[in-house]
């Protein structure tokens, strides 16, 4: 025993021994904790970027999409690719005329 400030301290060798494998342990523990979510890091960044990606695509694809049902490129299509034309005279047609009532 030794004495310390008054304090009689006993040093017992089992302890210290439990006392450095925790610490041993403890040291481990963290490197694998610190390893685990370090690679887990990477893997949200690399997530972010591709819907950050994605995100950029649908809007592009949205803008298609709009440019497409518009009233101006639809006439487009009807005239360059399917090949009609527009009428010159519009004529409305009933059910009476067809039949032949006038009234």
């Amino acid at each position: 025993m030794r004495e310390f400030k008054g304090i009689q301290i006993a040093y017992r060798p089992s302890l210290l021994i439990v006392l450095g494998i925790i610490l041993v342990v403890a040291m481990f523990s963290q490197l694998a904790f610190l390893s685990f979510f370090g690679t887990k890091g990477k893997e949200v960044a690399s997530i972010r970027s591709e819907q950050k990606r994605l995100i950029l695509e649908n809007e592009m694809l949205e803008a298609e999409i709009s440019n497409q049902q518009s009233l101006s490129r639809i006439k487009e299509v009807a005239v360059e690719e399917m090949g009609m034309i527009e009428a010159d005279d519009i004529k409305i047609i009933s059910p009476r005329s067809v039949l032949g009532e006038n009234q």
